[in-house]
């Protein structure tokens, strides 16, 4: 029989106690989470009630399906066991606790074939539990992965976890060693029983019930550690990725400009001007570091480790908690913690490249960029807090449309003599976007002369602004210039729109996330391409002919905002490989492993003064490919490579764009 009594063994001692036990530990809990519930009823609004379905199904993927646990195969392994472990033993660990309360209360079905599969399969996964839980700790105390956050409270989590297998084993072995439990479906705890052979029914009893206490005291103390501890995420995890941002990954928050006044909060100042979304994101963060484990600010001494960044907001707004809600049944007061720069220095704010390596590699759906650009934001447009560097580029921005201060009657100079249409002109299929890089750079020049001579052998009907065109307003949305950044965006839209765009290409892929993604909510809605993809299709389609050989050997460096921001791995590879003569190579961090150059998020036009240099670094992991030349797909990327190639002695080494090599192998 099974949850049978023997005479009196099952008989628990001292449910008045255990009445007492769980009112004090349920309540316990449902305070703590009462309490963490109204701290996210005061962030501010965020829209994530839409698309249920689709959110739905992300969070059955990478939630329960934990996706993005096996990027690290082996602590996805052991995370498995334990994450499918606890849920299993669940089930038995609340209806012991219903037995405790109701005595003579059995769980149902335990005489069925559901019961007993359930009892095999607990049996089973507790073991499981309990092997992850050896790799957790051979991970943590011997391997120590450099990212892991070492802490008491982890140790301590391990040793709460294991409790509760041990404990459950141990009380169903002893149930069946006294012949009060049928062991034919609990094949590992019948093996303990075994060890428990000639105990009498007086121990065997003490034994149960000792087992029982313990398991259920360790239930409760753990259920109420868990909301002033990383692992919240065991209350917190599915919510967290079931209202994860479903938008494209590049598209930052829009700011509404038209309805201010001036109680109007411009970005994140304090605690309290994070979303509620945002909050859930700090108490969601287990601190497994795999957010800085190839962040690149991280790998260069710079002062901003995500998970860090992430542990100083929380701990601030956990400080705040009782000022926030007050008292229960008091009111609370408003945050006037400022949290740059007294909680988050500044340094920190500006060092990140938005490369979003951070939020790729986290397994819970955590946003870092948006927070930090939304900090920039308050530093910019209420304090006028920023870089000095970056005044000169503001300037250029606003005044030029181009961050270096060039006329914007020189826009168009880089086609003199290429017949190039002008939107003005007349009908056209693709505007190609030209961007600032690639209208006054003298190597992004070249780069937009190549890709007319493309276009034109194509026989692609397009057209360019000139002197019309601005900059997309990338740089300065990301470095908090979100005023700046409305204005530069509507003016384009207004442009094109006037010349009725439908279809844009570009080189840029920074220009191209922000026109896919950003301008639409402005009113810019095209079909934005990048060169890369819009190149492969003349390929594919034979519209072009690639037959002059380019004997070059390229490593491949996939630029953040065209790969891990917007998906596109495919379309350089394609090109690369259909060039004759050329041979490029990958890197170990390639595709959405890559490691960012170092220019994103305004990062340009900023000085990198603390610690090692980005595109250094960049540069040498892809020279261990054996190719010392390199092949991009985004100007800022050349510009930052070709210098590091510079900068650490590899002169004659080149740095090559992709469409310059196609425009290499078509015949002259």
């Amino acid at each position: 029989m099974h949850h049978a009594t023997a005479g009196s063994f099952l008989a628990i001692p001292g449910v008045v106690w255990f009445w007492i036990l769980s009112v004090i530990g349920i309540g316990g809990v449902v305070f703590s989470l009462s309490r963490r519930f109204q701290l996210l009823t005061i962030g501010r609004p965020a829209e994530r009630f839409d698309r249920l379905g689709e959110r739905f199904k992300h969070m059955m993927v990478f939630a329960v399906g934990q996706k993005k646990m096996f990027d690290d195969p082996f602590a996805g392994l052991y995370h498995i066991f334990i994450f499918y472990g606890f849920l299993v033993v669940s089930l038995r660990t609340v209806s012991m606790v219903i037995e405790g309360l109701f005595a003579g209360w059995q769980l149902p079905l335990m005489e069925t074939g559901f019961g007993h599969l359930y009892l095999f399969s607990k049996d089973i996964f507790e073991v499981l539990v309990l092997v992850g839980l050896a790799f957790a700790v051979w991970r943590r105390g011997v391997q120590k992965k450099p990212r892991m956050i070492q802490s008491f409270g982890a140790w301590l989590v391990i040793g709460l976890i294991g409790a509760l297998m041990i404990t459950d084993i141990g009380s169903e072995a002893s149930r069946i060693a006294a012949g009060a439990m049928d062991g034919a479906f609990l094949p590992v705890s019948a093996a303990v029983a075994a060890l428990f052979k000639g105990f009498s029914h007086s121990a065997l009893q003490t034994m149960y019930t000792t087992m029982w206490w313990v398991h259920l005291a360790v239930l409760y103390y753990f259920a109420n550690e868990l909301p002033y501890s990383k692992h919240f995420h065991v209350y917190t995890a599915l919510l967290n990725v079931f209202f994860a941002n479903l938008d494209a990954p590049g598209k930052l928050p829009s700011m509404d400009l038209e309805e201010i006044d001036e109680d109007t909060r411009f970005g994140i100042s304090t605690v309290t001007d994070l979303s509620w979304k945002q909050m859930l994101d700090l108490y969601t963060c287990t601190e497994c570091g795999r957010c800085r484990e190839f962040c690149p600010t991280t790998l260069t001494e710079k002062p901003l480790q995500p998970v860090l960044l992430t542990k100083m907001i929380r701990n601030q707004l956990y400080s705040e908690q009782n000022q926030l809600l007050g008292s229960p049944g008091e009111k609370g007061s408003a945050s006037e913690e400022e949290l740059v720069p007294v909680v988050v220095d500044p340094e920190i704010i500006w060092a990140c490249t938005t490369c979003r390596w951070c939020e790729r590699a986290c397994p819970l759906d955590i946003s870092y960029v948006d927070k930090i650009v939304e900090m920039r934001r308050n530093l910019v447009l209420e304090k006028a807090e920023f870089p000095e560097e970056a005044q000169p580029a503001f300037r250029g921005y606003e005044v030029n449309g181009n961050p270096w201060q060039l006329p914007a009657e020189e826009r168009a100079n880089w086609a003199d003599g290429l017949d190039v249409p002008l939107a003005s002109d007349g009908d056209f299929e693709y505007l190609f976007f030209v961007g600032s890089p690639g209208s006054y750079d003298d190597h992004g020049k070249k780069v937009s002369q190549a890709f007319v001579k493309i276009l034109k052998e194509a026989g692609v009907s397009f057209a360019i602004l000139g002197a019309e065109e601005l900059t997309s307003g990338d740089a300065v949305r990301r470095l908090g210039n979100e005023y700046l950044f409305q204005m530069l965006a509507q003016q384009n839209i207004e442009t094109m729109n006037a010349y009725g765009v439908t279809k844009i290409v570009t080189n840029c892929p920074h220009v191209y996330n922000t026109l896919k993604n950003e301008y639409p909510d402005f009113g810019g809605n095209y079909e934005v391409l990048h060169g890369t993809q819009l190149v492969a299709d003349l390929v594919r389609s034979g519209k072009i002919h690639l037959t002059e050989a380019v004997e070059e050997v390229v490593a491949y460096h996939d630029p953040c905002y065209l790969g891990r921001t917007n998906g596109e791995y495919e379309s350089p590879r394609f090109l690369l490989n259909a060039i004759p003569g050329l041979k490029f190579r990958e890197p170990d961090l390639a595709r959405d492993r890559s490691m960012c150059c170092g220019a994103g998020g305004g990062r340009m036009w900023l000085e990198e003064d603390l610690g090692s240099r980005i595109n250094q670094l960049r540069f040498s992991q892809l020279e261990q490919t054996g190719a010392e030349n390199v092949a991009v797909a985004c100007p800022y990327c050349f510009s930052m490579l070709s210098d590091a190639q510079n900068e650490t002695g590899h002169e004659e080494a080149k740095t090559w764009d992709v469409i310059e090599l196609v425009a290499r192998s078509l015949r002259t």
